[in-house]
């Protein structure tokens, strides 16, 4: 039965290779010009598949006959989803067949923009399959259906997530009431994504402690910008300080908190700048604490303490550079030392954030779970949704989740009798990551691993460090009350913010970065906070203070 063709036929040939699967308990008789013999069934059993509803309401499988959804997917990890382990046996748990038309992550946008403009797949599967723009643009227009009342009766996984975090409700409530999209969400994901890090090695040999004010910092670099440390003869290939602009985990935007006020943004980040104060709305760039940190990076950028490709290199380079057996960087911003760091982790210790003038002490923190909003929506083309609500909430039993973020149970998994959860060894030759992906959508799927089941997860080396940087940084998290949440904008907002989002965003970008490289923002500041009143920044903060008032008004 395939959902986009109504009424298609089955050939009981197909039924009987798809029970050989084991995908169904029972094969439609099509009508013949003989009868079937009367030994097929026993006579208590003579119910004919007419009389049984298409879908179970609960149990497994989900459906009496075999179902067909098309369902556009991308992947950077993957194969082809039809090839896993994970999927091939929820299809024979559940009797749901889907045909995936997979895309590669570089080439989803303008596959995406075809689908939309042609015929739609039944539904959009995956993690970031769809933008927060996207789900709210198509959700209103009526090619993505809502999904409150499915969660409500064929979602109880989806209903008991939602139910037990209303801030996840909120999240995913679009501004006319509907949720549009399930999210892919995990409570393993730190709470600090963007850490200092600074080359203890380095300190230990110039006898000096860890810096913990804006001054000591500069001095600090002055001396790994004076000393061969790395021992080549040389202190011109040394970087004091490297940083990798507009990426939230490896950008400058937390030592902005040594100002007293922290700025907020990277690529993935949506709200760029904008925090929140006393329950207004701010929009740093037009603020003295973000004007007093431009000087600061200046300053250090014009004793060559800052690395000269901060604007320019890309995440590979950055990170290639940090990972280097000629071992020449003094500090760096990073996710992890495992990951930013690589075999020079052990040089490196987490810093604290330094204290300005105040003496106080704050950093970034991400108090959402939600990976993206975006992680699947059914179109106004599938037929019987129910069947693919009550087949997406299997995603959010809480093992099945687990299973999908890190790994299938018996891969890269085993569950002890106490009902607790180990990693198994990872064979030679391959990555956990690729473990995880050779079996499972992973990164490329979508559910909740919420504490409930994370809680029973022994960490593994990649976790631990998480759970030991985050508990670093725990003490100077910002209030979550000075975060800009998660919101959906309307349309009418989405209009409004691309007409003057982009000026405004490529102004104040191209001030940041020549003002740390060159200087000069002392004599420019109030031209430039005259220029952005024109380009009417205040009707652009006035756009998120709305959205802002309006999420606030869900409780």
């Amino acid at each position: 039965y395939t959902m986009k063709r109504k009424n298609k036929q089955f050939s009981c040939a197909a039924l009987a290779v798809a029970m050989a699967l084991g995908c169904l308990t029972g094969c439609v008789p099509q009508k013949t010009s003989s009868p079937a013999p009367e030994t097929t069934a026993p006579a208590a059993a003579k119910e004919t598949e007419e009389d049984k509803p298409l879908m179970n309401q609960t149990g497994m499988p989900i459906v009496n006959a075999p179902v067909t959804y098309e369902m556009a997917a991308k992947s950077r990890h993957n194969k082809n989803f039809a090839d896993l382990e994970f999927f091939q046996k929820l299809e024979e748990e559940t009797g749901v067949h889907i045909d995936w038309n997979m895309s590669s992550e570089d080439g989803w946008k303008e596959k995406k923009g075809l689908l939309f403009a042609g015929e739609l797949p039944d539904a959009f599967y995956g993690q970031g399959i769809l933008s927060d723009v996207d789900v709210i643009k198509y959700g209103t227009q009526g090619m993505l259906i809502p999904l409150n009342d499915l969660i409500q009766e064929y979602a109880p996984n989806v209903k008991k997530l939602l139910d037990e975090h209303p801030e996840y409700q909120k999240q995913l409530t679009a501004p006319d009431g509907n949720i549009y999209s399930l999210p892919s969400l995990t409570e393993l994901s730190p709470t600090t994504h963007d850490k200092l890090f600074i080359n203890k090695t380095w300190l230990d040999q110039l006898g000096m402690k860890v810096p913990e004010t804006l001054d000591e910092f500069k001095e600090t670099l002055q001396a790994f910008h004076d000393n061969d440390l790395n021992g080549d003869g040389h202190t011109d290939d040394q970087i004091p300080f490297t940083f990798l602009y507009n990426r939230k985990e490896n950008g400058l935007y937390s030592l902005f908190g040594s100002f007293g006020q922290l700025d907020r943004g990277g690529q993935v980040d949506k709200n760029d700048h904008f925090i929140v104060k006393d329950q207004k709305v701010v929009y740093t760039p037009l603020t003295e604490p973000y004007r007093q940190a431009i000087e600061y990076f200046h300053d250090l950028y014009e004793n060559q303490l800052i690395d000269k490709e901060g604007f320019t290199h890309d995440f590979n380079v950055y990170t290639a550079k940090i990972k280097a057996p000629e071992k020449n960087i003094g500090a760096f911003m990073g996710w992890s030392l495992t990951s930013t760091a690589g075999p020079n982790k052990d040089d490196f210790v987490p810093m604290a954030p330094l204290k300005g003038a105040d003496g106080k002490q704050i950093w970034n923190t991400y108090t959402s779970a939600i990976n993206s909003k975006g992680s699947f929506a059914i179109t106004n083309k599938a037929e019987h949704p129910e069947i693919l609500m009550r087949w997406v909430d299997t995603h959010f039993d809480p093992e099945t989740s687990l299973q999908i973020d890190q790994g299938l149970l018996g891969r890269t998994l085993e569950k002890a009798a106490d009902g607790t959860y180990h990693y198994l060894p990872v064979p030679d030759g391959k990555s956990f990551t690729e473990m995880i992906h050779d079996y499972s959508p992973g990164v490329n799927s979508l559910g909740a691993v919420t504490m409930e089941i994370a809680s029973k997860l022994e960490l593994n080396a990649n976790l631990q460090e998480r759970k030991e940087l985050d508990a670093f940084y725990a003490p100077y998290n910002v209030p979550a009350d000075e975060i800009f949440p998660s919101v959906f904008f309307s349309m009418d907002e989405v209009e409004q913010i691309s007409a003057l989002e982009t000026d405004i965003k490529a102004y104040v970008d191209q001030c940041y970065a020549n003002w740390i490289v060159n200087g000069g923002i002392e004599a420019e500041w109030d031209g430039y906070l005259k220029k952005l009143d024109q380009m009417h920044v205040q009707d652009y903060i006035e756009i998120y203070q709305k959205a802002y008032d309006r999420y606030q008004s869900m409780d």
